[in-house]
Parts: structure tokens; sequence; C-alpha cells
């Protein structure tokens, strides 16, 4: 069922909201100041034609509880006590795009409209085929417009902080919007001298959909409320394939010296390599592993456009499980490690099994609501195939690699 996605901000006097027969539900986030501190869920059909103040405040005494708001107001969690825009890191923005100019447009609008003191925006056109996304830069002149030939995500994210001017490195997706105060919520992490590494939060911008809503029932990409930092270490039981729980790359922001020491991002991971993802949770793992802090600040907020057909879900499911376990190989012979990576696959995959796929076959049975069973067997389908595709990856890679220097090598020799 279709359901709308609004916000309200308790430092503003709660308004009535008029609801639409074309939703059958509405799903609030509720904020104090930059701050997110719940989601209210709630039937049309419970609250009629209009949500008014009074019902607001009973649903949000229900749902996220008064403490819970009182807690927020009193301690002042909108800006740190040490908030100085003095001290803020200048931030360069890098959204990487491939053949989507309508929302590209909209995603850019979004980012015209930050506050913060000291940014810059990069469009990186990845391996275009028209000119579509070079149109719309041209409505954005404060923007940069940079091209990068070869596909691949991992490819433009790189010529994203390498065209980068500024400390800190904030990437999002074309598919997105982000929040007015989105680099206010990143970039006072950066303040901390041991932070190397942010994430935020990221909410659903439309639930139109069954798939879209399937999508956000299954996790989405949101990582919570609390505010957490992560240390070097091992982190977790499953170290380091549990980075999915930092977050995600449609928003994320890593200082451009770290990216500089490890080498940017492994290019043979993600959309448009053979491995199909997680160049995201390769580069947090990496992060950890190698001295920094990773923090996740819910400040820090991005609206997300999921997929919207079932068919779109499936391919994203399936590519899911293909990424994931194509990562899982990048790993599976880390000397450092041994070959725990496989193991840590077992158990991941008995958790994953219990919690998702048990759980879901048992809500099934029950005639309760549940997620596609053929939505997680295309994830367990993919991640069979995607196993042992790291290594044709790193092959594909390196072979680019050796062509362009040989064309480059040819093209030097050539006298004009």
């Amino acid at each position: 069922m279709a359901a709308r996605v609004l916000q309200i901000d308790l430092n503003a006097p709660l308004a009535p909201i008029a609801t639409s027969e074309r939703y059958a539900a509405l799903w609030i986030m509720v904020r104090v100041g930059r701050r997110p501190i719940g989601w209210l869920r709630v039937r049309r059909a419970a609250v009629g034609a209009v949500l008014t103040p009074d019902m607001q405040h009973q649903l949000i005494a229900d749902q996220i509880g008064l403490q819970v708001i009182d807690a927020f107001r009193n301690r002042q969690y909108d800006l740190p006590e040490d908030a100085d825009d003095a001290k803020l890191p200048s931030m360069s923005v890098v959204v990487c795009t491939r053949e989507h100019p309508d929302v590209l447009e909209r995603q850019l609008n979004s980012l015209a409209k930050l506050d913060y003191p000291n940014y810059e925006v990069i469009v990186v056109d990845n391996a275009p085929r028209t000119d579509g996304t070079r149109r719309v830069c041209d409505k954005f002149p404060q923007f940069r417009y940079v091209l990068e030939p070869r596909k691949g995500l991992d490819y433009a994210r790189n010529t994203g902080w390498r065209s980068a001017r500024n400390e800190i490195v904030a990437y999002t997706d074309d598919d997105a919007c982000v929040d007015r105060g989105w680099l206010r919520g990143l970039g006072y992490n950066f303040i901390d001298p041991r932070v190397h590494a942010c994430t935020g939060t990221t909410y659903p911008y439309e639930l139109e959909t069954p798939a879209q809503e399937y999508f956000e029932r299954y996790g989405g990409m949101q990582r919570g409320f609390n505010r957490k930092i992560y240390r070097p270490g091992t982190w977790n039981a499953f170290y380091p394939l549990g980075s999915g729980r930092f977050g995600a790359g449609v928003n994320m922001s890593i200082r451009r010296s770290t990216l500089e020491k490890m080498g940017g991002f492994d290019d043979a991971l993600d959309v448009g390599s053979i491995a199909r993802g997680c160049g995201d949770l390769d580069i947090f793992a990496r992060v950890i592993k190698d001295g920094g802090w990773l923090v996740y600040d819910p400040c820090a907020i991005v609206w997300h456009q999921h997929r919207k057909t079932m068919h779109q879900l499936r391919r994203q499911m399936f590519d899911y499980g293909f990424g994931f376990c194509a990562y899982v190989g990048k790993y599976a012979h880390d000397l450092e490690l041994g070959n725990q990576s496989v193991k840590m696959l077992r158990r991941w995959s008995n958790t994953w099994g219990r919690k998702r796929l048990w759980k879901n076959v048992s809500d099934a049975l029950r005639l309760r609501p549940h997620f596609p069973i053929n939505l997680i067997l295309a994830e367990i389908w993919g991640g069979m195939i995607g196993l042992r595709a790291y290594k044709r990856s790193v092959r594909r890679v390196k072979s680019e690699a050796l062509r362009n220097w040989v064309i480059e090598r040819e093209r030097v020799a050539t006298p004009l």
C-alpha cells in the first residue's frame, strides 16, 4: 500500500496535516531541529481526513515516548556545545551519475540549498552515452562537471576525490535528495582529528509502490537514531564483513588525505564492475583497519528514491547478494585474517538466514505481513554466483589499465 512520507520538527508548533485517499498510511519522521528521533506510522483510516496536532501529540507519546522528546529538548542536541563555523572543515560533495538526468536535477537543486559555510559540488559523469548529464549541469554553473570515461562507480568515486579541492569528500547519489543540514551533520564530526570517515542516515524519499515499501521494511538504509563511533579493532564477530552497519555510499564522507593514503576506492568493486557492489562497505572496513575512527551521525540526513517496480527490486536484491559475496571473496585470502572470512561468511549466513529467511517463512505460514520469499532467494542466488567474482573483476581492471597505458604510450609516441 502507498504511504505518504512526511517530517515534522518539534522545535516548531505542530500543524494539522491533511491526508489523502491516495495514501493508505502516513510515515512521519519526527525531528528536533537537525536531529531525528523516531518515526510515526499511522493508517489513514485511523485518523480520517486530517491529522490534528492533538492526534500527533498522542501518536508521538505512544510510538516514541514523551521522555525521549524531553531528553532531546533538555540536552540541546541540535548543535554541539563547542560548535563554531570557523572550526568546520571545507567539504567537497561528489555526485556520481550515469544517464539519470531527470533525478540528477532534483538532487542538484537540493545541494544548491545546503546550509554550510564552505563547500563545492562535483558531478562525475560516468561513461556517458548521451549529453543529458552535461545539459543538466549547465543549469548549475556554480557546480563543476567532470567526465570519467571508464564505466564503474568506484572509478567515478576516485575521479571525484582526486578532483576535490577541499579537506573532506562527501558522497551522495543522483537518485537522492539531501537535507539542508546534511553537511553540518557530517562536518561537525571531523573537528575531531581522529575521525577519518562519517556516515549518516538515509530515509525513503517516497513510498509510492509495494517495491519501495518492501525495501524499506526489509531494512532500507537507516542505521538508527543514536550517534555511534567505531574505532579500530575487531568491532564485531563478522569483521570485516559486518561493515554494512556503518551506513551506505549514498551518504558517506571521508577525509581526502585518508583516501589518498589508502589509494582510494577499489576499482574492482561496486556498480559497473563484475563485482556489482560493496565499494562503500570496503572503504568503511579499510578506514577502520588503517587506524581511523568512523562515526555514524543520524543528523546527516539523505532521502533516497528506492526502486519502484518489483522487477527492479528483484534485480537489486540479486546484485546485493552478488556484490556482498564478491566483497567476501576479496577478504577470503587476506593474510592478516588467514582464511577466517569464509568461516565468518558461514556464521553470517546462519545468522542472516535465521533473521531473514526463516522468520519470513514463519510469518508467511501464519498469514502475517512478510518480505516476499522470492526476493530473499534472489539475494541468496546472487551470493552463490558472486563468491568468485572479485578475482575476475580484478583481472578486468588490470587488463583495462594495461590497454589504456598502451593507448597512451602510442598517442605520445605518434608525431603530430
